[in-house]
């Protein structure tokens, strides 16, 4: 997180050719009060600036301080195109050729292509459910592109903190993981994050026959939740991706 000024936030506009902050908040991917917020407050994180830097190759240093041409690859003065509409399209051809968003580091052979991944809010529950189901991001996490795209979908995945111990030893309270949303269907003993009404859970997931679902713990001290797909709950139970990878501090 970087302190800013209001006219920090106004370079991200003019270089992403939008007017208002409520259309940058959806460029990013964030809530409308976010980017209000920044805007008060002064402090902007730095995956907004990361994003938006490389997506319309901006200067790091002209967003953040007015200095350098604004774009590295047009000289002083040259300014990306400003029709909202026309921004908009273009978004919207990169999402139907599945082009993902992401940062070149480096140049030549050397170059690594990196996608960063929003980490949000919600939090999941390895315990009883959390009702944390905020999906406004907090920041961003640079990954691989390459193992990002041999795992699933990069433009569907966030990243999630799990509080609770009813995954240890595998997964752990503080943990952060990688969800796919992308990846709904059900696979046997993978694990997902799970919706149920307004909880969300992080578990090993099983259906058996009959319709009925298990989400199980990795802890024996707690006990399977089951739950009847032509139920009461049928409606209210929804998979909101795999988890597909974890981390912790050390």
């Amino acid at each position: 997180m970087n302190s800013a000024t209001p006219e920090t936030l106004d370079r991200l506009l003019q270089g992403a050719g939008l007017r208002r902050d409520s259309q940058l908040a959806e460029l990013l991917g964030v809530s409308p009060q976010a980017v209000s917020q920044a805007r008060r407050k002064g402090r902007i994180p730095d995956g907004w600036v990361l994003k938006v830097a490389a997506q319309f190759g901006l200067s790091t240093d002209w967003i953040f301080f007015g200095r350098e041409p604004e774009r590295h690859d047009a000289p002083a003065g040259e300014r990306p195109e400003s029709s909202t509409g026309e921004h908009e399209n273009a978004i919207r051809k990169r999402r139907a050729k599945g082009e993902t968003f992401f940062w070149e580091v480096g140049c030549g052979q050397d170059s690594i292509g990196l996608v960063m991944v929003p980490l949000v809010a919600a939090r999941l529950a390895a315990g009883k459910g959390s009702l944390e189901t905020d999906g406004d991001v907090l920041s961003y996490f640079s990954f691989r592109q390459d193992w990002l795209c041999r795992k699933g979908n990069p433009d569907r995945m966030v990243l999630m903190k799990v509080c609770g111990d009813s995954m240890e030893p595998d997964i752990r309270h503080g943990d952060m993981v990688l969800v796919d949303q992308s990846k709904c269907q059900i696979y046997g003993h993978a694990i997902y994050a799970i919706g149920i009404n307004e909880e969300i859970y992080i578990k090993q997931v099983e259906t058996l026959p009959g319709g009925t679902l298990v989400l199980r713990s990795r802890n024996p001290e707690y006990s399977p939740i089951s739950v009847d797909l032509h139920g009461d709950l049928a409606d209210s139970v929804r998979v909101i991706g795999r988890v597909i990878w974890c981390c912790r501090e050390i």
